[in-house]
């Protein structure tokens, strides 16, 4: 405040920040005992989904499912037919209320599903709610998240392919389905029932389009909506604390995301909701804090997941394969959430993404940095909801193409323009694209796209002047890391159904296997600027995939491929600047912890 005095929105903020801050002083309350935050595992195989009593359901890291002791980590599984490599295995699971029978979503092929049933003991397997292809278009699943108290039904999500989210319960006994309400094609961060089961309490999106939530009540039967969190800042639920009237929920209303907790009473809230934990953690669908659920004493399990990326630089001697300068990082700031840099045609810029969500923000950051001067500059985006991905150059060296989804819903592949905040829909058609590659003479952008509904997978070509698309090859499995030589003649790419490293002209044809991995794998491929080589990153055999990872590069006519002495943790999109010499990749890192929150609620009156 006193040094940029000047900056006058900024100090605006950070007035309004320091006063709730202050403000939120006041409310924070002593709880039963001491307050504790603690740490049970770290670096955890397991995908925790819940917990009741002394219980997890979790999936473990073979993709089965399991359960697991909350105080011993012990472990048993209760299926035993997953499999990464055919798409087979187990997505969410809830354990009921008496620990007798846990309800999970089984993917098949990684393209359909079905909601399943089995006892404890892995008894009496049976699909409760098979996934319905309604048309060859169209198909409908029940997603599960929580079941009543009386263990009778499972309160969830009916989603259909076409984006339309309806909340509903699924009979136990017989799956017979039961709607309750529209969600307007939108999920809820979490969903809760209350102890007595009258209740569902659950977070929405606001009507704004900030991306930011408030916190409802709902009549178990849909008949009756009462807003329970209503705040300019953003509120998302963590649960209903069982046999209690409490709801625990994180906002940001004090300048972080902290847990507060608000007493609720036949429908309504009783009272102001109250601070109970600064700091608790930045709420994240993929990263960031889940909720997983409460033991009976109140205390609050949760993980906390990291996604950790982050935008390096080195340079390589290519005549003695050697590493001149080691790998430095180079953005200068939210550490952890830079990725998919590139090289401007001229080599003059470095661009690459920053994710700003959960963070506050509506949109990411392109950010793009002065090689000579290492000045940084960030852009951003409006029309572009979220965090957008796999950024590449053009070679008008003014725009950049990436991939994301704007406001209208349309996902797909977008020119933006930096200096204009500019955006422009390049290609939309369903959903999973990746890598698009421009042309050296603009006129053509490439791309990957995946169909899991039918086991298409495509590289495809798009004529920007004539707006013609065009099948250049076809798979029955996903193909990833798509890079189009300097001349504009052959296209690389990975395809991961015979492990290959493949090239194939541009125009279309047959592709030819350029390298063969065996019990190892690449995550990366990019052309030399002269077109002699291609450069790879390998994961050895046996090593798992936060494990150290390789540099490699292989002659475009084929041959023995050569190792350079460069190892990090993570090599992802690596791409190769115009000198030939000065390389850029992201690495990255994914951790989950579970943590418990105890003794956080206020004292409460003696009812006697």
């Amino acid at each position: 405040l006193d040094n940029y005095p000047g900056q006058i929105e900024v100090v605006k903020i950070a007035k309004e920040k320091l006063a709730a801050f202050q403000r939120s002083q006041t409310v924070l309350a002593p709880g039963v005992g001491e307050l504790r935050v603690r740490q049970i595992y770290s670096g955890l195989n397991e995908v925790i989904d819940s917990l009741e009593r002394h219980l997890f359901s979790c999936r473990d890291e073979t993709g089965n499912l399991a359960v697991m002791e909350v105080e011993t980590g012990l472990k048993k599984l209760l299926t035993n037919s997953a499999s990464w490599e055919t798409g087979d295995f187990v997505s969410r699971s809830i354990l009921s209320p008496d620990t007798k029978q846990v309800v999970y979503y089984w993917m098949s092929g990684y393209s359909s599903g079905d909601l399943r049933i089995m006892n404890i003991d892995g008894s009496g397997q049976r699909i409760l709610y098979p996934g319905k292809d309604l048309s060859p278009e169209l198909r409908e699943d029940f997603w599960p998240l929580v079941w009543t108290p009386d263990c009778k039904k499972i309160l969830g999500i009916l989603m259909r392919k076409d984006g339309e989210r309806r909340l509903a319960y699924i009979s136990v006994s017989d799956g017979t389905v039961k709607l309750i309400k529209d969600l307007n094609r939108i999920n809820p961060y979490n969903l809760d029932i209350s102890p007595d089961g009258r209740w569902i309490v659950y977070d929405f999106p606001k009507k704004n389009e900030t991306g930011k939530y408030d916190i409802f009540l709902l009549k178990s039967d849909g008949s009756l909506e009462i807003p329970l969190v209503k705040h300019p800042a953003d509120n998302r639920l963590l649960g209903w604390l069982p046999d209690r009237d409490w709801v625990l929920f994180a906002s940001d209303r004090a300048g972080s995301w902290d847990a507060w907790v608000v007493p609720v009473k036949e429908g309504k809230s009783e009272g102001d909701s109250r601070l109970v934990k600064r700091d608790f953690g930045i709420l994240g669908a993929w990263t960031g804090v889940r909720p997983v659920g409460f033991a009976p004493n109140g205390s609050f399990y949760y993980m906390v997941n990291s996604w950790l990326e982050e935008v390096h630089v080195a340079t390589l001697d290519n005549e003695k394969i050697k590493v001149l300068t080691p790998p430095q990082k180079v953005a200068h700031g939210y550490q952890g959430a830079n990725c998919y840099p590139d090289w401007s045609p001229d080599g003059k810029y470095l661009a690459f993404s920053s994710r700003r969500e959960p963070r506050g923000l509506g949109t990411g950051a392109l950010c793009i940095i002065a090689k000579d001067i290492g000045e940084q500059n960030e852009f951003f985006f409006p029309e572009l909801k979220g965090n957008f991905v796999r950024v590449n150059w053009c070679p008008d060296g003014k725009s950049l193409l990436v991939v994301g989804s704007d406001k209208n819903d349309r996902s797909g592949i977008f020119r933006v323009y930096p200096e204009t905040g500019n955006i422009k829909l390049v290609v939309t058609e369903g959903s999973g694209f990746h890598s698009p590659r421009c042309s050296p003479d603009g006129k053509k952008v490439f791309y990957e796209i995946d169909s899991w509904e039918d086991n298409i997978f495509r590289v495809m070509c798009y004529n920007i002047e004539t707006e013609q698309k065009k099948e250049i090859y076809q798979s029955s499995s996903q193909i990833i890391r798509l890079d189009i030589s300097p001349d504009g003649k052959w296209l690389a790419f990975l395809e991961i159904e015979d492990a290959t490293l493949k090239v194939i002209p541009s125009e279309g044809g047959q592709p030819r296997v350029l390298h063969k991995f065996e019990d190892d794998w690449s995550t990366s491929v990019a052309w030399s600027p002269d077109g002699k080589y291609l450069f790879f990153s390998r994961i050895p055999e046996g090593s798992g995939k936060t494990d150290i990872i390789e540099l490699w590069r292989i002659p475009k006519e084929g041959g023995d491929p050569e190792k350079y002495p460069l190892e990090a943790k993570g090599i992802e999109n690596l791409r190769i600047h115009p000198d030939g010499q000065k390389i850029t990749f992201n690495t990255f890192k994914v951790n989950s912890e579970l943590w418990v929150m105890e003794n956080f609620l206020p004292k409460q009156k003696d009812k006697r």
